[in-house]
């Protein structure tokens, strides 16, 4: 029996080893693979790179750049469309600042003219009450008689003077 507990340990210490043998092989070929994982990563990526930089052959590239394409032409319509949009408010507003400036000049020149009649039949009142007031008081607006200068008479001139 000690001769069989022997061998069974010499078996252990085999399937240990061959255990170790096995995770060692196995983490070999685990980072072997790893590596051409690695390399065939970094080949693909160089040759995007040389893709990209002979003349955007890409096909992300392309992709991106339809997309950043398309964002480009709906900013440019939307600010066409918003320059738009301000012109007319522009405009709108542009004449309803004009009708109202109309307005109100027609609406001033109105009361001007109203005003100046008011004032013109206030200064008319005023003279028929003073012409009313004289007719009243007796001093009448009747032409006066225009006072001459008398001249002397030639005759007066021929007598003699007495000294």
């Amino acid at each position: 029996m000690a001769g069989n507990t022997h061998m069974h340990i010499t078996n252990e210490d085999t399937e240990d080893a061959s255990e170790t043998d096995l995770a060692k092989h196995n983490e070999d070929d685990y980072v072997e693979i790893k590596e051409q994982m690695y390399q065939d990563k970094l080949a693909s990526l160089k040759r995007q790179l040389l893709q990209l930089q002979e003349g955007g052959t890409l096909q992300e590239y392309q992709k991106r750049m339809k997309k950043l394409d398309q964002q480009y032409r709906e900013r440019l319509r939307n600010a066409d469309l918003f320059l738009q949009l301000e012109t007319e408010q522009v405009e709108r507003n542009y004449i309803k600042e004009k009708k109202a400036a109309v307005k109100e000049f027609d609406d001033k020149k109105v009361e001007l003219k109203e005003n100046l009649i008011a004032e013109l039949e206030e200064k008319k009142k005023m003279i028929e009450n003073e012409k009313l007031t004289m007719e009243l008081t007796g001093d009448s607006m009747e032409v006066k008689p225009i006072m001459t200068r008398k001249l002397r008479r030639r005759a007066e001139r021929s007598r003699p003077h007495p000294r």
